[in-house]
This record gives C-alpha cells, structure tokens and sequence, in this order.
C-alpha cells in the first residue's frame, strides 16, 4: 500500500470508537483522539494537493543531486519555485540505494526505530511558492503498528518552516551534527561548497507544529525524556531536508527530466465506498526521462570542439544551470580511444 493510502486508511481507523491505536514499544496502548488527529487532518490536507510517486530511477536521480555540487543547487534554489500551494510526493526507501552504496553503510536497524519503508514530504507553500511548510511522513514493516495487515504510517512532530529568500541561524548542535555526517565529509577539503551545502539548511528552521508541540508533551507526560524524544524527532527528518529539494528541482527542471502518468483510481474506489473502507488517491506516477540527448551522449558543443581526457569514462548524471533556469545532464560517456581489456590477478 502507497504511504499516501495508508495515511487515509488510519484516518478512518483513527475516527471510529472501536479501534485502538497506540504505541507498543512505549507501552502505550491507547492514544488520545487530539493526537490520533493529524491522521484525518493530513489526509485531508493531501487531498488538495497534485500527489506524484516516484518511481526508483527517479528518486535516485534526485539522489545524485545531493551527492553534486551544492552550490549549483543553492543557486538554482534562489530562482525555484514551487508551483502548487500544496503538493505531496512520496518514493519507496529502497530507491536510495545509491546514498548507502556511495558512503559503504549498511541498512540496519536500531531498536524500536526500524527502517522506512516508502517516505513522503507535504510542501504547504504560501503565494509565490518560496515559503512555507514541509511535514514528513513514513511507513516501516513494524509488526507492532500493522492493524488488519496495514502498517500504521509515522508522522513528525518536526517540520521544516522553509524561506528561501532569507537565511535562518543553525544552532551550533546542529551544524556540528552535520558536519560529521557522510555528506559533508564529501567536501571537508572544499570550503566554498561546503559553505553552499550548509547553506541549503540555513534556508529553514526545524521545529515542532502545532501538533507536534501536543505529541511531545504527552510523551513526556506518559514516558518522560523528553529532550531525548525532540532529539530523536529532530534526527529523523532533519537530514532529509536536502533531498525534499533535491526532488522539487527535478520536478521543476527547465528541460523534460521526468515523464508523467496519472492514475485514476475512481472504479476500485466505488467499491470500496460500498465497503466502508478508505478511498484510494489518484496519483500521478513520476518516471525519469530518458530524452534522445541522453542516448547520443553529451551535445550542444561548439564547433571543432573535443574534450581531451586521459581516458574513456562515464560522467554520471548532474544539475546545471543558467540564469533563473535549471536541469538535469543525463549520464554521457568522455573520452576518445578503444576500450581496451584490463586483467587483474588477486592474490589470497
């Protein structure tokens, strides 16, 4: 089940007296209705938005993106804007692969924090599209959130309040939990891109909403550390705030990156109404473009002109930009010469 789905299905569970939700592993087993709200209230929220779904090639691509130079990405930010006042977009975890890959980590789970599933980002932007709101959302295969063979999906506290034109302090906890993470590390020894990476937060403040500040304080009053719990709030979505961008630029590229496909989900829903169960979102499915350019490899140079390099190699796909617009170059090969055998004897 899409995480969008399953958001709409705990909004009924949430709204009918016979059902409990709660929070095993806290030993919760009951929450009370003012925290079971941000199901119906999100899930009415996400029924004025477009919905898209990325499909894995697309959410790598995006993953690229962060894994650039973050100061092409700041500055295509300074021109980027989001051209709905709310949009929900959501991808399968499994998709990032490649950031894993790239810093050698394994997917592990720590206790009673497992690993996501599918994950999603509301943007509630006000007019103009350069400031708002982003609220996440994830499903895990948790076997103590699974009702009627549903996972129940998680919701933060924690919400990104973002303004692009204006820069917001970090505090010092934060910024220096970043610069120890896999991303900053890429560029420790460049400090203008470094700059422009820390950058990319300085453009929001993380804090609780307005149900987030209810959902905090009855943890607290229920298990206490609550320090501990805004910590662990705060470290679930706080990195994540680079892909959210990462996926608005591919969206809003000036050049066709991705294909669109809408689907209609109104002939299984009419069924399911007869039911008594939740309506299914129609969506639009998001697949990345492979354009003709991308076929032929790199073009659009000038005359005459060849790129000298040692070596035939593939330069993987990267954001670039020029005045207020941005896109994504496909991956091409570089290079001229023979491919050539390489043998390699390893010894044990």
């Amino acid at each position: 089940m899409f995480l969008m789905d399953a958001f709409a299905h705990t909004a009924v569970l949430a709204t009918r007296p016979d059902h409990r939700l709660g929070m095993p592993d806290l030993g919760i087993n009951h929450l009370p209705s003012p925290l079971l709200s941000i199901y119906p209230d999100l899930t009415k929220r996400m029924q004025h938005a477009p919905r898209f779904l990325l499909d894995n090639g697309a959410i790598d691509a995006a993953v690229e993106l962060t894994l650039g130079r973050p100061k092409v990405m700041l500055e295509a930010l300074t021109h980027c804007r989001v051209p709905y006042n709310s949009v929900w977009i959501e991808w399968e975890e499994a998709g990032r692969a490649r950031i894993r890959e790239t810093f050698h980590e394994l997917a592990i789970e720590q206790p009673g924090r497992p690993l996501p599933k599918r994950v999603g980002c509301l943007f509630e932007c006000e007019k103009g599209g350069r400031q708002g709101t982003i609220t996440w959302g994830w499903s895990t295969d948790d076997p103590g959130l699974d009702v009627h063979g549903i996972s129940i999906p998680n919701t933060s506290p924690i919400i990104a309040y973002f303004n692009l034109d204006d820069e917001q302090r970090q505090s010092d906890r934060r910024t220096q939990g970043l610069l120890q993470g896999n991303i900053c590390r890429l560029w420790k020894d460049n400090p203008v891109q470094l700059d422009a990476l820390m950058g990319l937060w300085r453009t929001a403040i993380h804090a609780p909403s307005s149900w987030g500040f209810q959902y905090l304080e009855y943890l607290d009053r229920a298990v206490g550390r609550s320090q501990q719990r805004i910590e662990e709030a705060m470290a679930d979505v706080y990195g994540e705030y680079i892909i959210a961008w990462a996926v608005m630029l591919l969206l809003t590229s000036s050049r066709q990156t991705v294909d669109y496909k809408p689907v209609d989900r109104s002939k299984i829903n009419k069924i399911r109404k007869k039911k008594g169960e939740a309506q299914l979102f129609d969506h639009t499915e998001v697949t990345l473009h492979i354009g003709q350019h991308a076929k032929e490899g790199q073009r659009r140079q000038p005359l005459g002109y060849q790129r000298k390099s040692p070596r035939i190699h593939l330069v993987s796909r990267y954001l670039n930009r020029r005045g207020d617009k941005h896109w994504l170059v496909e991956p091409f090969m570089r290079g001229q010469g023979d491919w050539t055998e390489r043998h390699i004897h390893v010894k044990r």
